[in-house]
Order: C-alpha cells, then structure tokens, then sequence
C-alpha cells in the first residue's frame, strides 16, 4: 500500500496532520517523547478528543496522575471528556506501574472489548519502576507494542526525555520498535517559553523533515509550517 492509499487517522492538532502527509497511519504505535512541560499531555488529550468527535472510541491509561486530574486538564482547552464517559465511548483507567505483568494483558482485553480505535499510554517511561535490569524492560517493551499491534487501534505512547541528554527516549529502545517518533522540545529562555516539534520518523508514509515551532493555545496544540527552525 503506497503513502497515499494509506489509511488515516487524523490527530486534531493543526499542521502535525499536514507534516504526516495526511494523519497517523491506522493502526501505528506512535511515540510521543519529550522532557518536562514540553506538551505531551496536552498532546495526548487533543488526540483523543479530536477522535471522540469523530466518533472513535477511546482509552487512556495513566500510569502517573489520576483520571481526575487528566480530564481537569483536558477542560482546559474545553475538551469535556466526562461527557465521552458517560456515553461509554471514552474510558481512563489507572494502573499501578509495578502491576505492570498484568497490565498488557487487561489492556489488550479493554482494547477488544470495547471495540477501542484509538489508544494513550501514559506514560511507559514509569515501566522501569517495576523491572530491575534494562533488558527486561526492553523486552516488556517490545511485548507491549507487538500487542498493542495486534489489536489494530492506533496508539500513542508518551515518555520522558531524560534531561541533559540525547536520547529519544528513557530506555533508548521504545523509538526502536514503534512505527513513528514524534519529538517535542522546550526550551525556556529569558521570561519566555519556546516549543517545537519534529516527526523523528514514520513507517507507511511520507512526513516533513526538520523541527517547527508548536504553540499551546487556549483551544491546544497549533504548529506552524509556514516556519521551518532547522
């Protein structure tokens, strides 16, 4: 199937959907990465949201804040998730991190079950809280995104940028077995705030190369690609 026979799952966010030559290609594992106060969340609930309008049925797990505290952020932007849980086509769930060898397998089933099309974990950087070498966290990895594959819903993991480094991700493996990368940076500077955003990869399609300016408006996430910064 060529780039442009391709099915699409649009994110919502503006100009991202143009960089990805038309949206995530369906049934894609996507990393969303990046340090602290980069938009990650941000980025996660206007995915969600745009699908719930849509009509595609949604799950978010978190791992770290509660259900509460992420639907409060989502009013925010005024994405009203509540009003998508109580018609039963949204569902969060939290999980314990260090329940994490049941956590693929009660996922996958919620995933099934409710017929879910579009997927947020949030976030896998807390996974190595439950394992204790780096190999058992790479390969717990890989088992979940081959699950997560073979549901057929379009997912989105998010992971933390360690600071002061490099890296694409927290474990130097998730940007490896998924099917897209997506970075976001921040970067603070005087009494101002700056973000930009690059597509670091995207299997089974064309995307742009290069790093654009994103913006967090009172309506979410906007990039800008009219402005190319590298």
């Amino acid at each position: 199937m060529t780039s442009q026979e391709t099915k699409r799952i649009k994110t919502g966010i503006i100009g991202l959907d143009e960089m990805l030559d038309g949206g995530i290609p369906e049934g894609s594992v996507v990393l969303v990465t990046g340090g602290a106060g980069c938009g990650k969340t941000t980025f996660s609930c206007q995915f969600v949201n745009h699908g719930l309008k849509e009509g595609s049925n949604s799950l978010y797990i978190t791992l770290e804040e509660k259900p509460e505290e992420i639907k409060e952020n989502a009013k925010q932007f005024g994405w009203d998730l509540n009003k998508y849980e109580k018609d039963g086509t949204f569902r969060i769930v939290y999980y314990d991190p260090f329940e994490l060898g049941e956590i693929i397998q009660r996922m996958t089933d919620l995933i099934v079950v409710n017929k879910i099309q579009r997927l947020v974990i949030d976030s896998i950087s807390l996974f190595g809280l439950y394992l204790d070498n780096s190999y058992k966290i790479r390969k717990e990895l890989y088992k979940l995104v081959e699950a997560l594959k073979q549901t057929g819903c379009t997912s989105i993991l998010l992971s933390e940028i360690p600071e002061n480094t490099k890296q694409l991700s927290r474990y130097g493996v998730e940007e490896f077995v998924a099917d897209g990368v997506i970075v976001l940076y921040y970067m603070s500077l005087g009494n101002g705030a700056f973000r930009n955003i690059e597509v670091r990869k995207m299997r089974r399609t064309n995307h742009k190369n290069g790093t654009y300016p994103l913006t967090i408006t009172k309506t979410g996430i906007k990039v800008d690609m009219n402005e190319d910064m590298f």
